[in-house]
This record gives structure tokens, sequence and C-alpha cells, in this order.
């Protein structure tokens, strides 16, 4: 990605202080890949990912979880099915330190506002991944490519058809695997690590797992009844233009009050010389974006919970803070609700509702979600998604989309 714009200066405003994180301790239960997988008693990551804090690659043990507990199984009981190892069904086999994940996600997308409706199609994900376990050293690293957007983690410089890296880390595991020590490109630790990468919370807190990982040295621990991470954040080195990357930290640490409710807190303080966007609202002027001396602030509570039989309810709330010189500090706030109700094994009904007020303006959408795991690594999925952006000046600007998504992986 190049970026050219103007002047840098310096000044800092009072920072929300990191000592807000709490240490939240009960008793905690292991990993899976989806935060809803909670009903099953999982809270924790680091057993069924590479990366600790969730997301992307999978462990042995998480290939095994995503055939036994994932999918539709057709028939079986879990207790029946004898998972492969290796990858590809089984059909590849790989040694015990490495571990290797190809995905494959491509959509439709059908957007309908007040100017009429359009279509789109759109490769999501196409990415190898590739993991290594030795001892007590750890690495992971993923190419992929896609036709358009994911500009802030193209390794190429193409107006399209780029090649991106999402990851690429390594570190070392200690205290019997509960501390990690990493650095390289990665997640930034921050609320809940939902797949809906354009849900307010994630677009206005720049913290999706699309594009917007930073470079920098993360500590995570992955103890019983605790999970937390910090990042020093160095910055996007895959922006060409120094002045618009950030540097600061984020972090957040989770509680687990039984194996049925969690309880978290993150913060994320960053500077820039010159302000990238984090606009989320396609109806609203960033007045950031290209603004010298950028500070961004994103602080706040998210949760999971198994209410109970097959209801599980995700939510987050984060209070928005951002200045820049000649800039208005502005003060915002973006929240998320969502309630998932597996009908049967591998089928999921998702009712979602979302806020974001920024830049004086506020917005608010309801999703409805169909997510079907119909196989072993294969999910299919629609977004219907109604949002009221605000306008500048009142009122609000309605559209109307449906994601058509297919899922592939191995």
């Amino acid at each position: 990605m190049s970026l050219s714009l103007g002047a840098r200066s310096a000044h800092g405003p009072a920072l929300l202080p990191l000592a807000l994180l709490l240490a939240l301790t009960m008793p905690a239960a292991r990993a899976h890949a989806y935060p809803w997988m909670i009903q099953h008693g999982y809270t924790n990551c680091s057993a069924c990912h590479v990366d600790p804090s969730g997301f992307g690659l999978l462990t042995e043990y998480g290939r095994a979880q995503a055939q036994i507990v994932l999918p539709t199984l057709w028939g079986k009981k879990p207790e029946d099915v004898e998972p492969t190892t290796g990858i590809v069904y089984g059909a590849v086999p790989l040694p015990s330190w490495l571990d290797v994940g190809l995905s494959l996600r491509g959509a439709v997308l059908s957007t309908t506002t007040s100017q009429g409706t359009s279509w789109r199609d759109i490769l999501m994900i196409a990415d190898l991944r590739a993991g290594v376990t030795a001892g007590p050293f750890i690495a992971s690293a993923s190419i992929g490519y896609v036709p358009t957007g994911a500009t802030l983690a193209a390794i190429t410089n193409q107006q399209r058809d780029n090649i991106v890296s999402r990851e690429h880390w390594l570190g070392v595991r200690l205290v019997d695997q509960k501390l990690y020590i990493l650095g390289g490109r990665m997640n930034l630790p921050f609320g809940l690590r939902n797949v809906e990468h354009n849900a307010f919370v994630r677009s206005a807190t720049r913290t999706d797992t699309n594009s917007a990982q930073q470079y920098g040295a993360q500590v995570v621990w992955d103890g019983p009844g605790v999970r937390a991470g910090l990042m020093g954040i160095a910055g996007n080195y895959l922006i060409d233009d120094p002045a618009y990357r950030e540097q600061g930290y984020s972090g957040y640490v989770e509680g687990a009050f039984s194996n049925a409710f969690t309880l978290g807190l993150s913060s994320l303080v960053t500077h820039a010389d010159l302000g990238l966007s984090s606009i989320a609202n396609p109806f609203v002027h960033d007045p950031f974006f290209g603004a010298a001396d950028d500070w961004r602030q994103a602080h706040g509570l998210f949760s999971r919970w198994h209410a109970g039989g097959p209801w599980v309810l995700l939510a987050e709330a984060d209070l928005l803070v951002q200045s820049a010189s000649g800039v208005a500090r502005d003060w915002g706030g973006t929240g998320f609700l969502q309630a998932d109700f597996e009908a049967l094994q591998g089928l999921h009904f998702i009712f979602t509702g979302e806020g974001l007020h920024q830049n004086q303006v506020t917005s608010y959408g309801a999703w409805f979600s169909v997510s079907w795991f119909f196989f072993t690594y294969a999910e299919a999925r629609i977004d219907t998604t109604f949002t009221e952006f605000g306008v500048p000046g009142g009122g609000h600007e309605p559209s109307f989309s449906v994601l058509g998504q297919l899922h592939f992986s191995m």
C-alpha cells in the first residue's frame, strides 16, 4: 500500500490508562474457533489455535474438534467420529511439529440504497497458513491472494490482484505453555474475535482480522480462569509512508466465571503522524484522515455467555475517542449484541444488533444470518443486514444488503 500525504507534528492528549485492565480469575475450559463455542464449555483459545488469542490456523487438536463438534454429522454421534490427522481430510499427513491450513471464502453481495441496487462477487479469503512448534519455540505465517480490498495486508502494491500476508510472527511458550512472548505481524488483542469483520465494533476500532493486523511485540497469558494479551504496536510496515503508521498499545483481559460465562476488558491507544480513516459510516466525511498528530483510543467491555440450551449471547461495548491537530476531539461509541441459536449441530441462526456514534452522527443496524457447517471444513452462510446510516445535519440513509458466502478449509 502506498500513501503519501504531507506534514507531521507531535503533541499528545491525556491517555486513558492501561491500568483499567482488570485481573478476573475463575475456572476455565479449553478452546475452539468461534466465540459461540462457549456453548460447549470452550472459553480459551490456545488448545485449538496456533495463535493463543484465537482465530486462524488450527492445531492438531483444533482440527480434530472441527471434525467432531463443529459440522452437521448426518446421523452420526460425536463419539462415533474418528477424526483424521493431517490435512485434506487425512490424505496429507503432517509431522507433529507442523500445522498447515488452507482457507477459501467466496461471496456474492447485493446492496440496495436510495441510489438503487448493486451486485458484486468477492473473493474474501484465499490464504495458505503454516505454523511450526519446536519445543518452546513457535511461529506462524500466512500468504494469500485478493483481487480487491485488504490493502493494509498487501505485500505487493497494485491497484488490484495483490498478494497479502495477514500474519507472520514467531515467539516462545513458557510456564507450562501458559505464557507466550510473540513478535511480528499479528491480530490486535482487543474485544470479541468475531468473524463479522465489517461490524461496527471491528471497523470503528480497526481491530478486524481481515487486514487490521499490526507489527509489534505481544505478551499473552493463557492460564486457568483468565486469559490476557498486551501488544506494543510498532506500526503497519506494509504501509509505505511511515507517517501513517500507528504506534501504541492494544490489550485485553478476560475472565471465565464458569464454563458458560466470560467477561473481558480491552483497551487501545495509538498515535500516528497522519491519520488513516476509521469511519465506519460511508455517508460521513472523516475529518481525521490526513490530519496531523492523530491520536485514537478505544476502551470497552466484552462478554460471552451460554444462556442455556442452544443459545449463546455475545456482547461488546466500546468508547471511541479521537483527536488530531486542528480537529475537534471526537467522543463516540459503538456496541454489538449477538444471539446465536444452534438449531441442530452445525446449523446456526444468528440475530445481531449494533450501533455506532461517531463524528456527531448515530448509525444502527440489524443482521439476520444463517450459518451452516454442512460438512467437515465446509460452511455456507447468508447475512441479511439492514443499516440506518446517520447523515450530517440529521436523518438517516437506509441500506439493505444480502451477502451469500461459501467457505472451505482443510
